[in-house]
């Protein structure tokens, strides 16, 4: 059975956008999953994203068509780690492509290899959309989602800490708030709230996962509800049992000890 992550991604991958938001989802993909790859027997240096999701492979695939002119090729291998799942890898050659990931603001300028410690392209994600895309990018490219029938939780994982700061500023432009823990050598920037995460779905533009997202959530939360109400009715009906019985068991005691007709006349009619 396909996760809930999976699904998401999908969608995502099948959705139409525009130049700008193309060239901003293929900048936030290749900071999320992309290495830069120098094979010295042929003196060349390829850029390669990975995957483990086929859809997204194909959409990256079609992104990097779209924006160079030069040979884009794939390749499948055996994942190490997920058995049951293969790793999709998509590389280029990065003399073709190094002028426009410099444009892009994924490499740097001069004559450092790295894609890591190098500024977002701001005309990039000037555009409102151009941001959902960036985002959808970042959720392609290194994210994932809990199923909603369990805890809350969305986050999205990388090692440049310059993403780190795009990102969170991206999702705050959008009223929603993130958190950000160091993990190993990664960083994940996460939500936890049901709300945020819905709002997060509907922004990156899945939003047939969002209706699913929701009918579970409002099922869920509907549970909770009757359970808080059950156990509410159920404590508040033992404190009534609890109470009667020991208002029987004093009622026994004045009986057996022949106090009873001592007492006044109204309590003797509550007694009987």
């Amino acid at each position: 059975m396909l996760s809930f992550s999976y699904n998401v991604k999908e969608e995502l991958s099948r959705l139409p956008s525009n130049t700008c938001c193309q060239r901003a989802e293929l900048a936030s993909l290749v900071r999320m999953a992309g290495t830069i790859k120098i094979i010295g027997g042929q003196r060349k240096m390829f850029l390669k994203i990975q995957t483990v999701h086929a859809p997204t492979a194909r959409r990256i695939y079609k992104l990097l068509r779209k924006s160079f002119i030069s040979p884009v090729q794939i390749a499948v291998k055996r994942n190490n780690f997920l058995k049951d799942r293969s790793m999709y890898i998509i590389s280029i050659d990065l003399n073709h492509c190094r002028t426009l990931l410099e444009e892009l603001g994924v490499f740097p300028t001069g004559d450092s290899f790295g894609l890591k410690k190098t500024v977002i392209n701001p005309e990039l994600i000037k555009k409102r959309c151009c941001k959902r895309a960036f985002l959808r990018g970042a959720f392609l490219g290194g994210g994932s989602i809990s199923n909603p029938k369990g805890p809350y939780h969305m986050e999205f994982v990388t090692q440049d800490e310059g993403t780190v700061d795009t990102l969170t500023k991206l999702i705050n432009d959008f009223g929603l708030k993130s958190k950000v823990v160091e993990r190993k050598n990664n960083y994940m920037i996460y939500l936890k709230a049901g709300d945020h995460i819905a709002d997060m779905l509907g922004i990156i533009g899945a939003h047939n996962n969002l209706l699913r997202y929701e009918d579970v959530r409002v099922l869920k939360e509907m549970r909770n509800s009757v359970n808080r109400i059950v156990n509410c009715e159920t404590a508040n009906l033992n404190k009534t049992i609890d109470a009667s019985v020991r208002q029987i068991e004093s009622i026994n005691y004045f009986k057996e000890n022949n106090m009873f007709d001592d007492l006044p006349e109204n309590l003797k009619q509550i007694a009987q």
